[in-house]
């Protein structure tokens, strides 16, 4: 995991979706998030251990025997819903970042006090993503150079990650300024970061979208973080 120091971070763009506005001021209690997404060998402990479903399809765009190989171990396991994540979260200790969280942990430069449109700056890089144009993900971690500031691998490109908050287009209206756990109900769970296909512009920082809670994609996944 890497460390997220409290402190106060810039959240949304004046410049993206109407929902990622507008820009506002959050505070956040120092917390931790994994380095990587949760990958296919980890899950499978989960299952193995009675906790977590198995995902909705063991295959991926390309490849048939996805969640099942060791070939594909280090892969992020996809096909889950936002209870799959929370079950497995909680099962190692842990649980979903909210959606403040996510975009603090992917997007702030607490040396220069200064907010990234990508994990890694401003100016966009494929490379810094994936070699080319893939046409399915990658192993967690394969593009270092795309790290966010605090060091969290695959925050943009590779799947879309579950957070734990509903979702709300208009909450940055209303939201609090310490600590935000996103609106009481909603439609959907937000989800953050990215697929392995999206354009520079999916791939920012701040891009908000929803899914059905219950949803398995083949694109969906997730990472975990904790309290202090």
């Amino acid at each position: 995991m890497v460390y997220v120091p409290s402190g106060t971070f810039t959240m949304g763009s004046e410049t993206g979706e109407e929902n990622e506005r507008p820009v506002h001021n959050v505070w956040l209690s120092g917390f931790w998030i994994d380095r990587y997404e949760v990958t296919n060998a980890q899950y499978r402990k989960c299952e193995a251990a009675g906790i977590c479903k198995r995902p909705a399809y063991i295959e991926s765009n390309k490849r048939s025997n996805y969640y099942i190989s060791s070939d594909y171990d280090d892969y992020p396991v996809i096909f889950v819903s936002s209870d799959d994540a929370a079950a497995y979260c909680q099962w190692v200790g842990k649980r979903l970042p909210t959606e403040a969280e996510w975009e603090k942990a992917a997007s702030w430069d607490w040396r220069t006090g200064t907010k990234f449109t990508w994990p890694w700056g401003n100016a966009f890089d494929n490379s810094r993503v994936r070699d080319g144009q893939p046409s399915d993900t990658m192993p967690v971690g394969s593009h270092p150079q795309g790290a966010s500031p605090y060091g969290a691998m695959d925050m943009a490109g590779n799947v879309l990650e579950w957070t734990a908050d509903y979702y709300d287009a208009d909450y940055y209206k209303n939201s609090p300024s310490s600590n935000p756990k996103g609106p009481a109900t909603g439609f959907g769970r937000v989800v953050r970061g990215g697929r392995w296909w999206d354009v520079e512009y999916d791939l920012r920082t701040t891009r908000r979208q929803q899914r059905d809670a219950n949803a398995r994609e083949m694109y969906l996944g997730f990472r975990c973080a904790r309290n202090r």
